[in-house]
């Protein structure tokens, strides 16, 4: 598989999730492509939420403890600059025949990378799984 099917298929993912977000009053950022950082900054009020997210028709996804670990210092980054505490989330779409989303909340610098298996997470619908964070 090529790496631009796998760059169109996450930047389908983040346009999903970014529009949801939108449709709930969000102010959304997102990010190019080539760049680094979060995928997804997100504003509601006193509310903040960063988001990396992923797709994969795999059955399972390895996650890098660097991207995980940028989330969290960006997070620590805004609370001591701003008013904002935000929640950080690691958004893995499934998009294989049981298509769904594993949400993942992220409180604590990681060490290792970290492999999410499909069968082991319960898939949601995107508004489900991620409603609980908003």
């Amino acid at each position: 598989m090529s790496i631009r099917k796998n760059k169109s298929r996450g930047v389908r993912a983040e346009y999903e999730i970014k529009k949801f977000l939108l449709e709930n009053n969000y102010f959304v950022f997102s990010k190019r492509v080539s760049q680094s950082g979060p995928d997804i900054i997100a504003i509601k009020g006193e509310r903040a939420i960063i988001m990396e997210v992923k797709n994969t028709k795999l059955s399972n996804i390895k996650i890098k403890n660097t991207q995980i670990n940028s989330l969290l210092k960006i997070a620590s980054e805004i609370t001591n600059k701003t008013v904002l505490s935000p929640k950080t989330i690691l958004a893995i779409k499934f998009s294989s025949k049981e298509a769904g989303w594993v949400f993942i909340s992220i409180e604590n610098l990681i060490f290792e990378d970290k492999i999410i298996k499909k069968q082991q997470e319960n898939l949601l619908e995107l508004s489900k799984g991620l409603k609980s964070f908003i």
